[in-house]
């Protein structure tokens, strides 16, 4: 048995017989990956001509040579030859000249409550598997958030199915709560954007992904997830029509009693919400700016949030929480029981801004597996590392 390239027909059609493979291990996720200036390639342990497990890797240049990673590690119908596809990797590496191969099992590790709380200890016998066949568990080279994170925060969507709206708002915090009825009451829409309308969904991405250090996609690569993906993806987007919405406050405050004590609170801060909606027309170019977007990769048992971005100009409007409750909403339609928000960063800091707003909808965190390393050189690579900080 070796591993060893194969097609990207060969790929789906084994894939195609395994039960719970991520989005990220898949030929559609290698031609978005291809799109960013990724090398990659689909591998496959073979024993003859018959196909045994298959994984996506992808190729970084690091000092001195090259470096290989499995985002979500491996997939095979018969757990055993998911090893023994880790096994013959090291011969593909060691023949390729790679310095380090990274493996990320998609294997739960932990799973606590949203406050950092440990609930619940999973199977580790993974982890000896890994050292039988050569692996060395993290040891701090790679980051929590390389590759698949390895922490997501995840909310059971079980209980919505299939018309569960009021105990969907109400499974969330008060925080939440009021934000959509607000997000209601300015009328902020929530719809799929098309092919043509990228060019918008990048300047928000790339905003949040400089407001919060780190590199953007390309255009390309959102285009060709969004070709590559089709109906399994859902590029949505919130925004609000200024001119409408101020209209909207409007009638609000004109068809209130303006009399009673509560009623003079509320029309004051109504009044509030219209100076701020028009000091934002006199900025904008159009009347409808759009608020957040999300990318929504729908599989058969799980939803994943996988990215997504926000203008800070329009961060008191509530566009990011109208986007996740119409997210979920569409979840419950498709009845599917989990959804996933995605990376937050190790160690549940109250600083953690990502984290903060995800525990607004009230979930529960999963840690995977994390890294495994292998190199194939170990005293070459130790070389390198201190010729690179020597530099």
């Amino acid at each position: 048995m070796i591993v060893k390239e194969i097609s990207r027909s060969e790929y789906d059609k084994f894939l195609d017989k395994v039960n719970g493979y991520s989005f990220l291990q898949t030929s559609q996720m290698n031609e978005v990956l291809k799109s960013n200036n990724r090398e990659t390639k689909l591998l496959g342990l073979c024993d003859g001509e018959k196909i045994l497990a298959v994984g996506l890797a992808f190729i970084r240049k690091i000092f001195g040579g090259k470096r290989i990673d499995l985002m979500v590690g491996a997939s095979s119908i018969d757990p055993r030859y998911e090893y023994v596809f880790y096994d013959k990797l090291k011969d593909y590496v060691r023949e390729e000249g790679f310095l380090k191969l990274v493996i990320k099992l998609d294997k739960d590790f932990r799973k606590y409550d949203q406050e950092g709380n440990l609930l619940e200890e999973k199977d580790t016998s993974y982890i000896e598997e890994m050292k039988k066949v050569g692996y060395m568990e993290n040891d701090g080279s790679v980051s929590s958030d390389d590759g698949s994170p390895d922490f997501q925060f995840l909310k059971d969507m079980k209980d919505f199915i299939p018309d569960g709206d009021k105990d969907l708002l109400k499974s969330f915090n008060k925080n939440a709560q009021r934000k959509i009825k607000k997000a209601k009451e300015l009328d902020i829409k929530v719809r799929p954007i098309d092919r043509d309308e990228l060019e918008d969904f990048k300047v928000l991405t790339e905003e949040t992904a400089d407001r919060q250090g780190f590199g953007d996609k390309s255009i390309n690569y959102y285009q060709t997830f969004f070709d590559e993906f089709a109906d399994r993806t859902e590029f949505l987007t919130s925004e609000i029509n200024l001119d409408h919405s101020i209209k909207m406050i409007e009638d609000i405050i004109e068809n209130m009693n303006q009399k009673t004590k509560n009623n003079k609170q509320r029309i004051a801060s109504l009044k509030k919400d219209i100076v701020m909606l028009e000091d934002f027309k006199k900025e904008a170019n159009r009347d409808v700016i759009p608020l957040a977007n999300m990318i929504l990769v729908y599989l058969e048992n799980e939803v994943i949030y996988f990215l997504g971005g926000s203008l800070t100009k329009y961060q008191k409007l509530p566009g990011a929480f109208i986007l996740q409750y119409e997210a979920m909403r569409r979840i419950c339609q498709r009845q599917i029981p989990v959804y996933n928000f995605f990376g937050i960063d190790e160690g549940f800091d109250e600083n953690d801004g990502v984290l903060r707003f995800k525990q607004n909808f009230n979930g529960y965190v999963i840690q995977k597996a994390g890294a495994f390393i292998y190199y194939p050189d170990p005293e070459k690579y130790a070389e390198l590392e201190k010729m690179k900080k020597k530099r």
